[in-house]
């Protein structure tokens, strides 16, 4: 069964508006405590699968299964939360390859870009501490059902970690090499320096990964280690 499952999975490089809408519709519904006035509803060809406890900075994130056995990893953004805005505001630089110290018993070994010059912001990769390896085990789980391509997706502060939680799984030992990971980040920071975002272009090479911005946002021109406040537009709270 789960071959027959595999065979039947869509997914293909380039932008689609289709796709693009409906991520954001299970990113609505993970960021509830947004105030739109209305939201985006998600098509019935999406169930919801899995939902994460608040782990972390306040970090959450759901997993969703389309009909034709396309997963989706969504990751949810900033809420009013010191905790929340600790993980932005945190935004000295580490090696992209490293370990942090979660808690007493407990340190987190990851790599997220193979350029030993490649620099990540260190609370988002504090945030990916938290989810990464619960993602990872809900990924393998999903492929032993037969689940082999996956969309990665977030917006705003949920972008930048959905960033490096693409990264994350490619370089995570174990993981099954025949995976199809596509992406689609809106309104994310920037989560890591050029030598980073190069590798992130390498391993999404061939049209698997957008950032959709509007050009007048402020929040994709932070962090303050990437780019100066001079450079951002304005208004913005800095």
């Amino acid at each position: 069964m789960a071959a027959i499952a595999a065979k039947g999975q869509s997914l293909e490089s380039g932008f689609s508006i289709d796709e693009y809408t409906q991520l954001l519709a299970i990113t609505d519904e993970l960021n509830t405590f947004d105030t739109a006035n209305s939201r985006l509803p998600v098509s019935g060809d999406y169930i919801k699968q899995y939902e994460s406890p608040e782990l972390g900075l306040k970090n959450k994130w759901t997993f969703w299964k389309r009909k034709d056995s396309v997963g989706v990893i969504c990751i949810r953004g900033t809420v009013p939360s010191p905790v929340s805005w600790l993980a932005n505001f945190y935004a000295g630089m580490i090696p992209a390859e490293g370990s942090l110290q979660v808690n007493d018993s407990t340190n987190f070994n990851y790599k997220v870009a193979a350029d030993n010059k490649a620099t990540v912001h260190v609370g988002w990769m504090t945030s990916l501490a938290h989810i990464g390896p619960g993602i990872a085990d809900q990924v393998k789980k999903a492929y032993g059902e037969g689940v082999r391509k996956f969309f990665i997706t977030g917006h705003s502060q949920g972008g930048a970690i959905a960033f490096l939680v693409r990264s994350y799984l490619e370089y995570l030992p174990g993981m099954p090499a025949d995976i199809q990971y596509k992406t689609y980040f809106s309104a994310a920071p920037k989560p890591g320096n050029m030598f980073y975002s190069y590798d992130f272009d390498f391993i999404n090479r061939g049209g698997w990964a957008f950032r959709i911005i509007n050009a007048a946002d402020w929040v994709p021109e932070s962090p303050f280690t990437i780019q100066r406040l001079s450079d951002m537009n304005s208004p913005n709270p800095f």
